[in-house]
């Protein structure tokens, strides 16, 4: 994936709740945020599918690894959450494609680097 405008060479850290998170056909999962009235659409990607040369791999593994075992595995159906996060992600720019909880522009934030929970999912 090529990141060439300045939005998807960044990370950001935004605060909002989880509402919502399922798991995708290729096992990433798809985290629905909202704050402020708005909505946005966090992922993250499973292992398998980084490439060896994925920058932060690490991080990206280990922030999956915190979500599941805080709040459970992922399955294909939504589930309902409600925690209520700190969350690291690159930026990236989607397009219109029907997604559930997207933001208004499509920016999104994939894959998500770092998660800290400041309420929910004990």
């Amino acid at each position: 994936m090529l990141r060439a405008r300045g939005f998807e060479r960044h990370v950001w850290r935004v605060v909002a709740q989880i509402t919502d998170y399922r798991r995708d056909a290729d096992g990433t999962i798809r985290l629905i945020l909202f704050d402020e009235r708005a909505y946005m659409i966090a992922a993250m990607p499973a292992p398998h599918c980084l490439r060896p040369a994925t920058r932060d791999k690490r991080a990206i593994i280990d922030a999956r690894t915190l979500f599941e075992n805080r709040c459970g595995k992922a399955t294909a159906g939504w589930k309902k959450l409600g925690a209520v996060v700190h969350i690291d992600g690159v930026g990236l720019w989607n397009f219109a494609h029907g997604r559930r909880g997207h933001a208004r522009n499509y920016a999104e934030l994939h894959p998500v680097t770092r998660i800290r929970f400041l309420a929910g999912c004990a």
